[in-house]
């Protein structure tokens, strides 16, 4: 009676078989495919990483980013000696960024600047006075900020034009640019005068004051006497530009 034995493979093992036998095509590729796709994802992988001397450059910068922001947050009175110390160390940043004058939300704001721009026309139209920031503002907020910009820019602008010897003055230097931009956007204004002013912060206990009156309506804050007197900054004829 013959006995049953498992042959050998190539291998030496009994009963498994090699792989050259297998009986369907393909059926010892999966291994090679994996090995395959596992160089392609190392591949990938090393192609979509930064190196490391990038990573600590990002790192380096977000750290800056976040100890400037935090100081300039806490360095706002009322606070330490030592929290003013850092905040001044990240001055040059915050200019840099300009993002020194918006901490804590406003709690102590100096006076909102108002530019005051009056549009004149010479075939006959009505004069148009443009406020900026204006009252009311479409679109997002941040139009908003932006027009608040450029006001504090002008009137940083004049300030410091202001503060320098008088045959060195140029205080129109940048109305110029604004006055050339308005010209350009109202098509026939033939000259634009251009003026300065404040709205001041009320004062909270008249704003208290007037909330605790009987039948009290809603406090001004527009009230003619929260806005200094306009102050000329020059006249602009639009042909000029």
């Amino acid at each position: 009676m013959a006995r049953k034995t498992g042959a050998r493979g190539a291998n030496g093992e009994r009963g498994r078989r090699p792989e050259a036998d297998v009986d369907h095509v393909g059926a010892a590729l999966p291994a090679t495919a994996r090995v395959a796709d596992d160089v392609l994802a190392v591949d990938r992988h090393a192609e979509t990483t930064w190196p490391g001397w990038a990573k600590g450059v990002v790192t380096a910068l977000l750290v800056l980013h976040i100890a400037a922001v935090v100081s300039g947050a806490l360095g706002v009175p009322p606070s330490s000696e030592l929290e003013r110390r850092v905040a001044d160390a990240f001055t040059w940043y915050h200019g840099l960024m300009d993002q020194g004058y918006a901490y804590r939300y406003y709690a102590e704001p100096p006076p909102t600047p108002v530019v005051l721009a009056n549009l004149s026309y010479g075939d006959g139209r009505p004069d148009e006075s443009v406020r900026i920031p204006a009252l009311e503002v479409p679109g997002p907020p941040m139009r908003r900020q932006r027009q608040l910009a450029v006001a504090n820019a002008l009137f940083a602008s004049v300030q410091a034009e202001r503060r320098r010897p008088g045959d060195e003055r140029d205080e129109a230097r940048l109305a110029r640019s604004y006055a050339r931009h308005l010209c350009q956007t109202h098509p026939g204004c033939s000259s634009v005068t251009l003026r300065l002013q404040q709205h001041l912060i009320p004062d909270p206990r008249i704003v208290l004051e007037a909330l605790d009156r009987p039948g009290h309506d809603p406090f001004d804050l527009f009230d003619a006497s929260l806005l200094t007197t306009p102050r000329w900054i020059g006249d602009f004829p639009c042909d000029g530009f």
